[in-house]
């Protein structure tokens, strides 16, 4: 319940965060001649951040009315099921995704966007999955074709161009 009880309030608080950040978005000074400036993307963000805080709202507000009305019997047999996804987190896997960050940022101008986008996300990937469940060949598949579709996305729609690093 205290849970359910914390998603409303970051709902609510990402709302409130969504809607300041679209608005400052419009003080953003166009620098191109381009259709899409550079405050697209906080927009977009932004109303993504807003959807996504409504839908956690409403799912936290009906578990919450679910839950008053479930009997002690059920909350012992959900808590149960429950049991095999809790995982905890190391602190060292907190410390890993922190040096993956900081060398994907420190290298992404010299490799690129393609290349660097793509370990990334692999090695993030494989980090964060359960180690009974790591698929090395799929994660390489849906790292490499995201990485790509992110790319001509920016530069066939957006007109903007990522890092090409070493592929030139």
């Amino acid at each position: 319940m205290f849970r359910l009880s914390k998603d409303v309030y970051a709902s609510v608080f990402l709302l409130a965060f969504s809607v300041i950040m679209y608005v400052s978005s419009f003080s953003i000074k166009m620098l191109t001649v381009s259709k899409i400036g550079a405050g697209f993307m906080p927009r977009m963000i932004a109303i993504a951040i807003f959807i996504l805080s409504i839908i956690l709202l409403i799912n936290s507000i009906k578990e919450m009315k679910f839950a008053k009305q479930r009997t002690d019997i059920l909350e012992d047999e959900d808590e149960d099921e429950h049991e095999g996804i809790k995982r905890k987190i190391s602190p060292l896997s907190v410390v890993i995704t922190l040096a993956l960050m900081i060398g994907y940022i420190a290298l992404l101008k010299p490799v690129g966007f393609l290349i660097m986008s793509s370990i990334y996300l692999f090695l993030q990937m494989y980090l964060l999955a359960d180690p009974k469940e790591r698929k090395a060949p799929l994660f390489i598949i849906v790292s490499v074709v995201s990485s790509v579709v992110i790319y001509f996305c920016f530069k066939s729609i957006f007109h903007l161009m990522l890092p090409a690093g070493i592929l030139g």
